[in-house]
């Protein structure tokens, strides 16, 4: 394993970073339900329409965090802050321009409806938790702590803020639900929908 660095993701970083969250995410369970990523007319809608979230994330000042291997991007971690919510009119001017792309998207979604209700967070989350929206490390640099250390920035983050509750997180997969019980994440709600069971995690010591 070559020097690997963590820090903030830049708008610059924004095409590796999507590259990354596609190809790590285009296996999980919650996502093949929704998309089917190998279509190249999909993998390009979908880039599209996570490059703008990310992009808001950035300018609104939620905590992106990315790996460096030997200055290569190889990780993402998208944590959401309670503490910011986007001005309405800002994910407007944002999303103008994306209009026909998230048309698409929402009857593409159509054929996930039946998740909707098991990926509704729990209603006994605490106030004033992070979310962890999306942890992707490249599938050719998996396996070598990258992920680990991403989980770490995430800690450092939440412990920094006094006023923070914990992180929430879902999963689809049961070998992620593992990863997170090993750094922490305790499963506090499953839900099912056929043969799709989200897992509903949380971190800190307010459940």
């Amino acid at each position: 394993m070559g020097n690997i660095l963590i820090r903030p993701l830049k708008n610059a970083d924004l095409n590796p970073a999507v590259e990354v969250f596609l190809d790590s995410f285009a296996g999980e369970a919650f996502t093949r339900a929704f998309i089917d990523l190998s279509v190249p007319a999909n993998r390009e809608l979908y880039f599209r329409t996570v490059k703008q979230k990310l992009a808001l994330y950035l300018e609104i000042g939620h905590q992106l965090y990315c790996s460096l291997e030997d200055s290569r991007l190889s990780g993402l971690i998208i944590l959401k802050s309670p503490h910011i919510k986007a001005p309405a009119a800002l994910k407007m001017r944002r999303a103008a321009p994306h209009f026909a792309a998230y048309a698409r998207l929402i009857l593409l979604g159509i054929r996930a409806r039946h998740l909707a209700q098991a990926v509704k967070p729990p209603d006994k989350l605490p106030d004033r938790h992070y979310v962890l929206e999306g942890l992707a490390v490249a599938p050719s640099r998996q396996g070598k702590g990258m992920g680990k250390m991403l989980l770490r920035q995430a800690d450092l983050v939440q412990s920094g803020d006094s006023s923070s509750s914990g992180i929430y997180l879902y999963t689809g997969d049961e070998k992620n639900k593992i990863l997170y019980e090993k750094y922490g994440y305790r499963v506090i709600e499953a839900k099912e929908a056929g043969e799709f069971t989200a897992y509903h995690m949380f971190k800190g010591d307010s459940i």
